[in-house]
């Protein structure tokens, strides 16, 4: 008897990872398909197709004896184009970072609640409006998510999205339901049908079956993904309330499942909906990035082992330039990160102490928010693998830090594959 296979794909800023486990949530195969560089412009929707079903071929090669259950997709939040009812394309696909939809999205300002997560030209409903108004539009069409059109190419009728998707093209989520003040700004009928992440979408079409050289007596079912934030928390394991991860990149990005959901617009505070639980979050303008700033990958390394974690740290507040957005909402707060001590793996100290401060302030704001206790915090990105800065974050926080095995958002897909939102009913 052929073993049986779930397969999570990614299709990120920088490439598609697929993923297929088993169901014990092994890892059977994993590979991954590398996008064009900057500065070449992000691959058209077409393009992106044709990545996504190299990538599964690429994959299915390794695992020729399997027998795939189901496939999921993920992919990045507000990347959106128009398709027909059929599913060709109709524009091209306005990436998360596009910031064409300006003028939209000061209408947007004009009518939605200040708490909705559409304002802002990135969002999906301002590209939609952008895109409406660019271009000569047949009379019936859909607004479809990237991850919706990639669902679309395996076999998924069009119309339809999930609600973590949705969130930034205006949906209610609270209420599950496209809001009444959408109606002045655009036609609904143009709308997705939006489903819980998990629920079956389709199957993956013949031909689709034949691009990737699956052999098999049935088709996989397609199942609605999610975002590509949401996915890999959901690789990280964490599944009741009061679980967190935080995401030590770039910039610093804390994520807490909680019993309610929490908006606060000023401080970039939204959440996302998890079966019956909710995820709030909000991300510093301080993180990794201040640290490359001042030293490169080795140096990290070696200075963050002279540190000396019984001295009290410098007093910083490590920013780049001014502006801070969680937990505080201020456009114009300064960095601190003076006065610099002659010894470099001080001023580190003090940065790294910074970055833990912001950390802990921030869970503090999300629990008082949120009604929600802090009780454990997985921590993925790459700072994560400093020791020295977790036994510090330790230290400061005073919860349960809990290891994690997996981050990758396509390992996170292939959950949502095999179960659905099981975890978190």
């Amino acid at each position: 008897m052929r073993e049986s296979a779930w397969i999570g794909i990614d299709f990120g800023t920088s490439g598609c990872r697929v993923c297929a486990i088993d169901k014990s949530g092994a890892i059977l195969a994993q590979t991954e398909l590398t996008l064009p560089a900057s500065p070449q412009p992000y691959p058209s929707a077409k393009q992106q197709s044709h990545f996504l079903f190299a990538t599964l071929k690429n994959l299915l090669c390794q695992i020729p004896d399997v027998e795939v259950e189901s496939i999921v997709i993920d992919a990045t939040s507000g990347s959106v184009m128009l398709c027909d009812l059929q599913g060709r394309p109709l524009s091209e696909m306005l990436m998360y970072n596009d910031q064409r939809a300006i003028n939209a999205s000061q209408q947007i300002d004009k009518t939605a609640p200040a708490d909705s997560a559409a304002h802002g030209p990135g969002s999906g409903l301002a590209k939609l409006l952008y895109l409406q108004r660019t271009l000569a539009l047949p009379e019936k069409y859909y607004l479809a998510h990237q991850a919706d059109w990639l669902a679309i190419q395996l076999g998924a009728k069009p119309g339809t999205t999930d609600y973590n998707n949705a969130l930034k093209s205006g949906f209610d989520i609270v209420n599950n339901q496209w809001p009444s003040w959408i109606e002045s700004l655009t036609s609904t009928d143009v709308l997705p049908n939006v489903v819980t992440p998990g629920t079956v979408i389709g199957k993956l079409s013949e031909s689709s079956m034949q691009k990737i050289g699956l052999k098999q007596s049935f088709s996989p079912i397609l199942k609605a993904g999610t975002t590509d934030s949401l996915a890999a928390f959901i690789a990280t394991g964490a599944n009741a309330i009061g679980e967190a991860v935080t995401s030590l990149g770039s910039t610093l990005v804390l994520k807490l499942i909680c019993q309610k959901p929490v908006f606060d617009a000023k401080r970039g505070i939204y959440s996302h909906k998890l079966g019956k639980f909710w995820l709030c979050g909000g991300a510093s303008n301080s993180g990794g990035a201040v640290l490359r700033h001042f030293f490169n990958n080795e140096q990290l390394r070696t200075l963050s082992q002279k540190i000396d974690l019984q001295q009290s740290p410098p007093d910083y507040y490590p920013l780049l330039k001014s502006g801070e957005r969680f937990p505080i909402a201020d456009a114009d707060y300064p960095p601190r990160m003076q006065p610099r001590p002659a010894e470099d793996h001080v001023f580190l100290y003090g940065l790294l102490a910074g970055i833990a401060s912001i950390e802990k302030a921030g869970y503090n704001c999300l629990q008082q928010l949120s009604e929600s206790k802090l009780i454990s915090i997985r921590s993925v990105g790459g700072g994560s693998d400093n020791s020295v800065w977790t036994r510090l974050r330790q230290s400061l926080l005073r919860v349960s830090f809990k290891q994690t095995h997996q981050t990758d958002a396509a390992y996170g897909s292939a959950l949502l594959a095999r179960d659905g939102l099981r975890l978190f009913e």
